[in-house]
C-alpha cells in the first residue's frame, strides 16, 4: 500500500496530458481544478463517471494542500525526490500538474511517516486478531487436475500408464490435454482449488485423504463420464495462533489505521473547505 501511494505521482503523469485549452471543473478554496489533472479521455466519459472523477480531483487537491503545508516537505527523502521533479524540462507539466504531482508525493510520504510511527499494545493486536481470525486461518482444500473420458476402458488405460509413469504430473497434464473431454483439457486438465468440505458426497470419501502428487487409481463414474483426479496440492487445515501471526496482524492493523486516518483527514478537510463544482 505504501509503495503504491509513493508511486501515485508517477501514475498521474501517465494518466494526464497537457491540454491546449483547459476547462475548469471545480474551485477548491479559491484554487481552480481543471481538466489538466483529469484523465485524457475525460470529455468522452459519461456524466456519472465524470462526477466521480471531479470528486476525486477535489479530494486530491485538498490532500495536496494539506501535505505541502506540513513539515514533510522539509524531509530529506522528499527534498531528494523533489530535485528530480524540478529537473524535468519545462513544458513537461503545467503548473497545476506539477503542483498535483508534488502534493500527492508529499501526501504519500506523510502516510509513510505516520505508518512507521504507529505502535500498538499486545492487547490492541489481540483484539484485532480475535475479530479477524478468519483471515489468518486456512481451511483444508485440494488443488486438483482432472481427466474425463467416455468409457471405463479408456480410463483404465490412462490409469495404467500413470502407474508406470516416472513423472506423473507431467504425463497427467499431457494426457488430459490429449484425451480429456472436460473444458479444463485446454489448461492441461487443471480443475482448480476446492475446499475439502465442499467436495461432493461421491468424491469426498475418495479425495479427502489423498496427498499431493497422487491420483485416483480407479475410474470414478459420474454423469459426465469416467473421471480420474490428480492432486496438484494438498493444503491441510491451519488454525492460527496469535504469536505465530503477530507480525502480520501488526501490519494489517497499521494498514487499516492508516487508511482510516487518510479517509477521515480528507473528510474533515472537505467539510471545512469552500468547494464549488463548475461542471455538473
Amino acid at each position: 500500500m505504501i509503495k503504491s501511494l509513493l508511486k501515485i505521482g508517477v501514475a498521474l503523469s501517465l494518466m494526464i496530458g497537457i491540454a491546449s485549452a483547459s476547462e475548469t471543473l471545480a474551485i477548491v478554496n479559491g484554487h481552480k481544478v481543471t481538466t489538466e489533472v483529469a484523465p485524457r479521455n475525460f470529455a468522452k466519459l459519461n456524466k456519472k463517471i465524470q462526477k466521480k472523477i471531479i470528486n476525486r480531483l477535489v479530494e486530491e487537491r485538498l490532500a495536496c494542500d494539506y501535505a505541502l503545508s506540513s513539515n514533510i516537505v522539509k524531509s530529506k527523502k522528499f527534498l531528494k525526490i523533489l530535485k528530480h521533479i524540478k529537473a524535468i524540462p519545462r513544458g513537461k507539466w503545467t503548473k497545476e500538474q506539477l503542483y498535483n504531482k508534488k502534493g500527492l508525493l508529499a501526501f504519500g510520504y506523510l502516510i509513510k511517516e505516520k505508518f512507521a510511527k504507529l505502535k500498538f499494545t499486545d492487547k490492541e493486536l489481540k483484539k484485532y486478531y480475535k475479530i479477524h481470525k478468519y483471515k489468518y486461518d486456512t481451511i483444508a482444500y485440494k488443488d486438483l487436475a482432472i481427466i474425463v473420458v467416455n468409457t471405463k476402458k479408456e480410463a483404465n488405460k490412462i490409469i495404467s500408464k500413470l502407474q508406470k509413469s516416472k513423472n506423473i504430473e507431467e504425463d497427467f497434464m499431457h494426457m488430459a490435454k490429449k484425451y480429456s473431454l472436460a473444458p479444463s483439457a485446454k489448461n492441461n486438465g487443471y480443475f482448480g482449488k476446492i475446499a475439502t468440505m465442499d467436495l461432493n458426497p461421491q468424491l469426498k470419501p475418495i479425495l479427502k485423504n489423498m496427498k499431493r502428487g497422487t491420483f485416483t487409481t480407479k475410474p470414478i463414474k459420474t454423469d459426465f463420464g469416467y473421471e480420474i483426479y490428480y492432486v496438484v496440492n494438498d493444503i491441510p487445515v491451519f488454525n492460527s495462533k496469535f504469536n505465530l501471526v503477530k507480525d502480520q496482524v501488526k501490519q494489517d492493523l497499521k494498514k487499516q489505521t492508516i487508511k482510516s486516518w487518510a479517509r477521515n483527514t480528507i473528510k474533515k478537510l472537505k467539510s471545512k473547505a469552500k468547494i464549488t463544482i463548475i461542471q455538473q
